[in-house]
C-alpha cells in the first residue's frame, strides 16, 4: 500500500516536472536583466543579425557613396557589424529594452519596443557616428559625409507574440510554487515508499520521459513562432537565446533521471535480496549398518 501511494506520488510529481522546469528557466533568464543581457549577448556575433545590419547600412547609403570607394565602404561596414562597438551597441540597446521586452511577453501595451507592419523591432538607432570613426580609421574617402544611418532587428513577430503572452503568464505565476511542489511529491514519494528502488526505478524513467517531451515541446514551438515571423532566422535566432536555460535544465534533469534508475536497481536488487526467504538446508537421511 504505502508503495503504491508513493508510486502515485513520483508520477504526480514527474507530470509537474516538465512545466516546473519550463517556469523556473524561462521566467528567471527573461525576468533577471543580467541573465537576459548575457543570454542576448552572443547574438551581437549571430551571422543573420550582422548580415540584417550590414544590409540596412548599406540601403541607406545607396548612391551616396562613390563607386570608386564602394569596396572600401563595404569592408568598412562588415567590420562594424563585427567590432567591439557594434557587441557594445548592441548590449546597451538591450538593457534599455529589457523593460519592454518583459511587458511584450506579460501582454502590456506600454512596451516601447516599435511595431512595423506585423513584426516586433528593436532599434539599434544612429550608427552614423560609430560608422564615421570606422570609416576614417580604414581611409575611407568622404567618411565625414556618409549621411544619417539607422539601423533595426526584427525579433518577432506580433501574432507570435500574443501566443506566447498566455504561456509566459501562467508560467510566471508558477515559476516559484511549482518547482517546490513537484521536488516534494517526488521526494516524499520516495521516502514514503516501501520498496523505495523500484518507486525510483519508476520516477527516473518518468523524469527521463517529461524532460524529452519537453525538449519536443520547445523545438515545435520554435517552428510555430519561426514560421509566423517575417525573418525566421532572426526570430529563431532570438527564441534560441531566452530559451537556451531550459533545454540546459531540461537535460539535466534527464540526467539526473537516468541516475535514479541506476540507483533505482541497486536499491532494489538489495532490497530483494534482504526479503528473500532463507534457503533450507538440505534433508540428510540416517543410514544405518547391519
Amino acid at each position: 500500500m504505502r508503495t503504491s501511494f508513493g508510486t502515485i506520488l513520483v508520477l504526480l510529481g514527474c507530470l509537474l516536472a516538465a512545466p516546473a522546469v519550463a517556469a523556473y528557466a524561462l521566467v528567471g533568464e527573461v525576468t533577471d536583466q543580467q541573465r537576459y543581457l548575457d543570454a542576448v549577448e552572443p547574438l551581437a556575433d549571430d551571422p543573420a543579425i550582422q548580415q540584417s545590419v550590414a544590409s540596412q547600412i548599406d540601403t541607406a547609403l545607396g548612391d551616396k557613396v562613390p563607386e570608386a570607394a564602394q569596396p572600401l565602404v563595404d569592408q568598412s561596414v562588415n567590420s562594424f557589424v563585427r567590432s567591439e562597438e557594434f557587441r557594445q551597441l548592441w548590449l546597451s540597446v538591450n538593457k534599455e529594452a529589457h523593460p519592454e521586452v518583459l511587458a511584450m511577453l506579460r501582454g502590456e501595451e506600454s512596451g516601447s519596443l516599435s511595431v512595423r507592419g506585423d513584426a516586433i523591432v528593436l532599434d539599434l538607432g544612429d550608427v552614423t557616428t560609430q560608422l564615421r570613426d570606422r570609416m576614417s580609421a580604414e581611409g575611407v574617402p568622404f567618411a565625414d559625409q556618409i549621411p544619417r544611418v539607422d539601423a533595426s532587428v526584427e525579433l518577432i513577430s506580433r501574432p507570435a507574440v500574443r501566443q506566447l503572452v498566455p504561456a509566459f503568464d501562467l508560467l510566471e505565476t508558477l515559476s516559484v510554487v511549482l518547482p517546490i511542489v513537484a521536488l516534494l511529491l517526488l521526494v516524499g514519494g520516495v521516502l514514503i515508499a516501501a520498496r523505495r528502488g523500484r518507486v525510483l526505478i519508476v520516477g527516473g524513467i518518468g523524469l527521463v520521459v517529461v524532460m524529452l517531451l519537453l525538449v519536443l515541446f520547445q523545438f515545435i514551438a520554435r517552428s510555430q513562432v519561426t514560421a509566423r515571423s517575417p525573418r525566421p532566422e532572426l526570430a529563431g535566432s532570438f527564441y534560441d537565446a531566452l530559451t537556451s536555460q531550459v533545454q540546459t535544465m531540461a537535460w539535466i534533469v534527464c540526467g539526473v533521471g537516468g541516475l535514479a534508475v541506476i540507483v533505482g536497481g541497486i536499491v532494489a536488487s538489495a532490497q530483494g535480496r534482504r526479503t528473500a526467504p532463507p534457503t533450507p538446508p538440505p534433508s540428510r537421511r540416517a543410514s544405518f549398518s547391519r
